[in-house]
């Protein structure tokens, strides 16, 4: 039989559906016998002494789930079944939710911050990215998870003194004196969670191998830009006597400790969800994040953290959890060693300026004002107060620059085109003897850096300008935008910062105005330090185009106070006539060289020797 193209495509149609069709049932059937114990589980809870019997002999009426769990979680193994159920503690801060399936939390709910542009309270975590649970490995050597297990919820209580509600969150054996306890309780006016774990009777259980509590949860994008909130998004930790540490910012990392663990905390920007031990969780710790794919979450962390636990027949390890913001006053209420180091203010001097004096300062003017912009003014006005005797000092220096600029042009008009070592011999000899110190206007520069330095760490860390407006800025603590693109400019970003384009118009003024006068360097080597200045300015466009909108602010203004400063001083308060007649005064009685300037001119005349010598062995 000829069969013809149609024929053919027919009967393989019909061939693929038959198999199918097979394939169809024998999954379904399999399906149905797999569930049929599983519904069984539901309506039957056969004792203890028949759990025994049916794991010794099977009979054809057995429940081969129980004599599966049995063989996984041991005297545990009534506890694999059962129905998610949660539990709810809730204080004036904080709202947490805990559930049955693993004893452990489900979501952390914060009632005093909402998500930006949002009226949803800010969630610590991703509930379908949450893992915490105690990890242990069997005699057997079944390694096995605590969130596989149900718990039995007591009823919810209150202490009578404190009013802390607590739960106790129990994973029940076959025999009432085997179980598995957490035990939760909220304090009233705190963002603390204290969690107690109990293992009673599980000593030839648990204890064959270490225990370990395994933590791991997604981050939720909570602010106004994801790469700078990721940037601020890590792993914080402190080991047993040591400084607290984290993980790199801003991309993924891994480590594994190798002393004892004291707290550590998933930071994400502004909150953090922190466990911290009351005895230290043992060496060996690891400790891991992740940067996600997508946008809408900041980290994925994950934490590994042995226990230093007993096999005893009521071994119990204590525990505290943080769920909160990173606020100076709350981390400090914890009274947890180096915990409001959470928050980066800067490293040694940088970090005690911004926690001693600029953080008392805007908490102490939020008391009197609603406008943190109007603060942030403030504030500028004061630090530049404090520093107008070094800014004086500075521009007194520049004014005595400016003097003997003709001269020092003299000079470099003079060596041009020969040894640039006597040159700067001359340049010295000139400033010897009329008095001046070239380097006079360093110090004060020098001296300003570290408050300078301060406020660049202290808006991106501080809480307290979250969600505040001024102007166009709907978030002192984010970026402001007066211009939105539909594209991303490499290096730029996809939208046009209005107060970083007024910082470096301002930064540009007070360069030109600082440097116009200045004597031009023509070292070779030397760079041109208008052009650097130029080039500096328009740089800060690019680099502080996504940075918190109030660091712009407060750039802003210190740029246009100074402009001010500069002004006023040149023209009302420093007399350059003055000054050239004490420096014609000081060209009559010309110092003697100081040790310094001695011994700079002959490193320069033994350089000069060593740089001759080598010319003439090389002709």
């Amino acid at each position: 039989m000829k069969l013809d193209r149609n024929t053919v495509i027919g009967l393989l149609l019909m061939a693929l559906f038959a198999f199918g069709f097979t394939w169809y049932m024998s999954r379904k059937q399999l399906k149905e016998a797999e569930n049929a114990p599983a519904q069984q589980e539901q309506t039957v809870t056969p004792p203890a002494e028949q759990v025994a019997a049916t794991t010794a002999a099977p009979a054809p009426s057995t429940d081969t789930t129980v004599v599966l769990n049995t063989n996984r979680y041991g005297a545990l193994a009534t506890a694999a079944r059962g129905e998610e159920k949660f539990v709810t503690l809730s204080n004036k801060h904080v709202t947490v939710k805990l559930s049955t399936k693993g004893g452990s939390f489900h979501s952390a709910e914060l009632k005093d911050f909402t998500v930006y542009n949002s009226d949803k309270h800010v969630q610590l975590w991703d509930t379908t990215n949450n893992v915490l649970d105690l990890v242990w490995k069997r005699p057997s050597g079944e390694v096995v998870f605590s969130d596989e297990l149900f718990f039995e919820p007591s009823t919810l209580s209150a202490d009578a003194s404190t009013g802390a509600a607590q739960v106790r969150m129990r994973a029940n054996g076959a025999n009432p004196n085997q179980y598995m306890e957490w035990v939760y309780t909220l304090e009233p006016e705190a963002y603390i969670v204290s969690c107690e774990l109990n293992l009673v009777g599980l000593e030839n259980e648990v204890f064959s191998a270490p225990l370990a509590i395994h933590w791991n949860i997604t981050g939720l994008a909570n602010e106004k830009g994801i790469s700078a909130e990721r940037q601020k998004s890590s792993v914080f930790f402190r080991e047993a006597d040591e400084d607290r540490d984290y993980l790199s910012e801003g991309s993924g990392a891994t480590k594994t400790l190798e002393l004892p663990l004291n707290w550590l905390a998933m930071k994400q920007d502004y909150f953090s969800a922190a466990l911290i031990a009351e005895s230290n969780f043992d060496k060996g710790a690891q400790l891991s994040v992740l940067v996600p794919q997508d946008s809408a979450h900041t980290k994925v962390y994950d934490a590994q953290l042995p226990l230093a636990m007993n096999a005893s027949s009521n071994a119990q390890a204590k525990f505290k959890f943080y769920l909160g913001p990173n606020e100076y006053n709350a981390l400090k209420a914890t009274e947890v060693e180096e915990f409001t180091n959470i928050i980066d203010y800067g490293w040694w001097i940088i970090g005690w300026v911004n926690k001693f004096m600029i953080r008392p300062l805007f908490w102490f003017l939020s008391d009197y004002m609603v406008s943190f912009g109007l603060i942030i003014l403030i504030v500028t006005v004061i630090i530049k107060m404090v520093l107008f005797p070094i800014t004086w000092k500075n521009f007194l220096s520049g004014a005595k620059m400016r003097v003997l600029k003709p001269e020092i042009d003299e000079i470099n008009k003079k060596y041009e085109g020969k040894d640039p070592v006597e040159k700067q011999q001359a340049t010295m000899a000139l400033y010897r003897q009329t008095g001046v110190n070239p380097f006079a206007g360093c110090i004060p520069v020098l001296l300003q850096m570290p408050i300078l330095y301060a406020m660049f760490r202290f808006f991106p860390a501080e809480i307290v300008l979250r969600g505040k407006s001024f102007l166009w800025a709907e978030d002192l603590a984010a970026y402001d935008s007066i211009l939105d693109f539909n594209f991303n400019i490499p290096m730029y970003g996809d939208h046009v910062s209005g107060f970083t384009i007024l910082m470096a118009i301002s930064t540009f003024i007070y360069s030109k105005m600082s440097m116009g006068s200045q004597p031009t360097m023509t070292q070779p080597g030397m760079p041109n330090m208008k052009v650097m200045m130029n080039i500096f300015s328009f740089m800060m466009i690019f680099f502080f185009n996504s940075m918190p909108s109030g660091l712009s602010l407060y750039y802003f203004t210190a740029n246009m106070i100074s402009i001010g400063q500069m002004w006023a001083i040149k023209k009302y308060f420093i007399d350059e006539g003055a000054i050239r007649a004490k420096i014609e005064e000081n060209k009559k009685k010309p110092k003697k060289k100081s040790g310094f300037a001695s011994r700079l001119e002959e490193a320069q005349k033994a350089s000069q020797a060593r740089l001759d010598a080598n010319k003439k062995k090389l002709k």
